[in-house]
């Protein structure tokens, strides 16, 4: 019973007022109609390159974005048929963890045009591994091809040591060295070039995915077809000038001698082994460096790749004159001094800088008075000059100097309480 009243009142409710409900039925029909007729439902094939955005910090990404395949859009008819350009497609790497392992990614499709609706994308999701970037540096291995027939080669020098390894944190890692390859000359020419390194693994495999810097090593390998050695002084280079006032007293070098390695008609050339340049601008002091040589292309040294060179510099000493005026020191201001003479002459010893600054002013030196009464005195000259100069002589090396009172007055000669006499009225 209660089952057939519920049925009786769900049927009156849906014919009570049946007309405004088929009325409103049919207006949204036409609308959505209308809508359909005035937009364009289309789809772009792809592939279409997508677009990481929002990358961490000091992270790389290790896989290859795979392309959308297809987006589904809706657009005015106006607007006609839409390109890859008009679609901005993307994945938002912000909260990806940098752990290595692969992550699903929402794909985003945004239309340049805000007339443009987009309706769907595919696939929705693609997968991202996110990885640490990190720098090592791992050392270089130079590895040399067949030695041609009848030819020695000598030592293999390359630059620099070691290499930086920059990449995702598993792809680093791997690396264990930089291996150089180089291909000997048949002709038994010397080797000297730019070589581009190769990263590779514990089992000689190139790593991928990691950049080096620096991108080439430079490799030097003398080949010789009648070695010979033979020992030569070293010659230290110098390059520059010290520094004003200052001078190279002498040269310092440890070993003296090489022994050089090379083609009998090269070392016949070389009477000494030149150093790499020592810089000794603008210096005041001594300079101390270690550096490497400087030879011929297919000569090296044997047993040494370095030699230390010490430069010792001195200060360019000199002796000048220079007029100084007297001062006195301790006066009376109560007594008269008379000098014999206003100036002496200063001879002095020190470097020339000094000796330059000290002229550039007007010297005075002092003569001490306190003390001294009236009368005639011989009084020593007591130069004080600034530290770095010494003087020789001095002359004169004492100066008269004749101190006076002055005159009493007429008042001063009466004794105590005595009147002066009247002056004569005239007659």
């Amino acid at each position: 019973m209660t089952i057939r009243r519920l049925a009786r009142r769900l049927l009156g409710a849906i014919v009570h007022n049946w007309p405004l409900k088929l009325a409103a039925l049919v207006l949204a029909s036409l609308l959505y109609v209308g809508l359909v007729a005035t937009q364009d439902s289309s789809s772009l094939p792809g592939p279409l390159a997508v677009l990481a955005v929002n990358v961490p910090a000091d992270t790389v990404i290790t896989n290859a974005l795979r392309p959308v395949d297809e987006v589904r859009y809706v657009a005015p008819a106006d607007v006609g048929r839409l390109t890859a350009g008009d679609f901005r497609i993307t994945v938002d790497l912000s909260s990806v963890p940098a752990s290595g392992a692969t992550t699903n990614v929402r794909v985003l499709v945004e239309a340049t045009d805000p007339r443009v609706t987009v309706i769907e994308v595919r696939p929705r999701t693609i997968s991202v591994i996110l990885d640490k970037k990190v720098t090592v540096q791992v050392p270089v291995n130079v590895v040399a091809g067949t030695t041609p027939p009848g030819v020695d080669v000598g030592t293999t020098t390359y630059a620099p040591q070691k290499v930086s390894v920059t990449g995702a944190s598993t792809a680093v890692k791997r690396v264990v060295s930089v291996r150089v390859d180089v291909a000997l000359d048949p002709g038994g020419l010397d080797y000297d070039q730019e070589v581009q390194g190769t990263p590779v693994d514990a089992s000689g495999a190139q790593v991928a995915g990691v950049e080096l810097s620096p991108r080439t090593v430079h490799v030097t390998i003398p080949l010789y077809t009648n070695k010979q050695s033979r020992s030569v002084p070293v010659n230290p280079v110098l390059t520059g000038e010290p520094a004003q006032g200052f001078r190279v007293a002498g040269v310092d070098v440890a070993p003296l001698t090489v022994t050089l390695e090379g083609d009998a008609d090269q070392l016949a050339k070389l009477t000494s082994a030149d150093t790499a340049p020592v810089a000794i601008y603008g210096a005041t002091r001594n300079v101390t460096q270690t550096v490497a040589f400087a030879l011929p292309t297919g000569v090296a040294p044997l047993g040494v790749a370095s030699v230390r060179v010490t430069v010792r510099i001195e200060a360019v000493t000199d002796t000048r004159t220079f007029s100084a005026g007297l001062r006195l020191d301790g006066r009376d201001p109560t007594l008269t001094y008379d000098l014999s003479v206003q100036s002496v002459l200063l001879t002095v010893y020190g470097s020339t800088a000094d000796l330059d600054r000290l002229g550039s002013a007007a010297i005075t030196v002092g003569l001490d008075v306190s003390g001294l009464g009236a009368g005639r005195h011989q009084v020593t000259v007591i130069p004080s000059l600034p530290s770095g100069v010494t003087v020789v002589t001095i002359d004169p090396s004492t100066v008269t100097i004749n101190i006076t009172a002055p005159a009493p007055s007429p008042s001063d000669a009466l004794p105590s309480g005595a009147l002066p006499s009247p002056s004569p009225s005239p007659s």
